[in-house]
């Protein structure tokens, strides 16, 4: 019996306490925000994606091709974190994989 919580205990502690099914929505509404980066922990990379679709979006009115490949490449950033997401592989700032799907 103490054998079975012990590992249930270690099946927590190896999961994140984040829910996989918020972070994927907030990916596919907010992604070139980097907000579900920010949920998983991850403020650097998170802000950076910010930063990187301000900038894009300021760059669109100076010089349309540019501002366009810019956002290209920040919508390849927010496609793979979709698909890492959704396959339950993203980890967060922990090194923990986001796997709980608990929707209250």
């Amino acid at each position: 019996m103490a054998k079975e919580k012990k590992e249930k205990l270690e099946d927590v502690r190896e999961t994140s306490t984040k829910n996989r099914f918020t972070a994927l929505m907030l990916c596919w509404f907010l992604g070139f925000f980097g907000v579900h980066r920010l949920y998983a922990g991850k403020i650097g990379s998170g802000f950076l994606m910010l930063y990187g679709t301000v900038v894009s979006l300021l760059l669109l009115g100076v010089c349309l091709p540019v501002g366009l490949m810019c956002l290209v490449t920040m919508l390849a950033f927010v496609a793979n974190d979709f698909v890492v997401i959704a396959f339950g592989q993203f980890i967060d700032c922990y090194g923990k994989q986001l796997t709980r799907d608990d929707i209250y």
